[in-house]
């Protein structure tokens, strides 16, 4: 019992071994001073603070193309998306809720969404991302079965459905 009350404690004392992952860190915008998400994010993230209000705007008002939507339900499996983000960035804040909206009315599974923020300078915290040989932001990247299939990059060249539409494979 003793024991097993001092593992408890180590694991209370070493934030490491609590939690696997924090998500919505935030930083200072070294160009406007403001407050910035970076690293490992999720949507609770984006919904707050100068992103948050932007978020509901842009969420609520994106219309999707619902025959594009009716197509994407049909191809969700085994695909992964990251998405890598600017919180200060005006092309993030727009195409970043109304990317969500689309997964959302396409039932894709939230934990197959992972969501990084960047700083003006491409880091992500802690988090290394120099792999993903990021340019612009959003930079929405989809991976079929592991292997990245395709991006969006900055903003769409048809509509983000479309263009989503497009890079995912098309496997029976």
């Amino acid at each position: 019992m003793r024991n097993l009350f001092a593992i408890f404690l180590l694991f209370l004392t070493i934030p490491e071994l609590s939690t696997a992952q924090q998500y919505n860190k935030t930083g200072i915008d070294n160009k406007t001073q403001n407050t910035i998400l970076i690293g490992p994010c999720n949507r609770d993230g984006l919904k707050t603070g100068d992103f948050g209000a932007r978020f509901f705007s842009e969420y609520d008002n994106y219309h999707a193309d619902t025959s594009i939507i009716n197509q994407l339900k049909n191809l969700r499996q085994n695909l992964t998306i990251t998405i890598i983000s600017g919180t200060w960035c005006d092309d993030s804040k727009e195409q970043i809720p109304r990317f969500y909206k689309i997964l959302d009315e396409a039932g894709f599974d939230e934990n197959d969404i992972r969501l990084i923020s960047i700083d003006r300078d491409k880091k992500a915290g802690d988090l290394n991302i120099d792999s993903l040989k990021i340019t612009l932001v959003p930079t929405f990247i989809v991976y079929y079965d592991n292997k990245e299939t395709g991006r969006i990059v900055e903003a769409p060249k048809q509509s983000l459905e479309k263009d989503l539409y497009s890079i995912i494979p098309k496997v029976n």
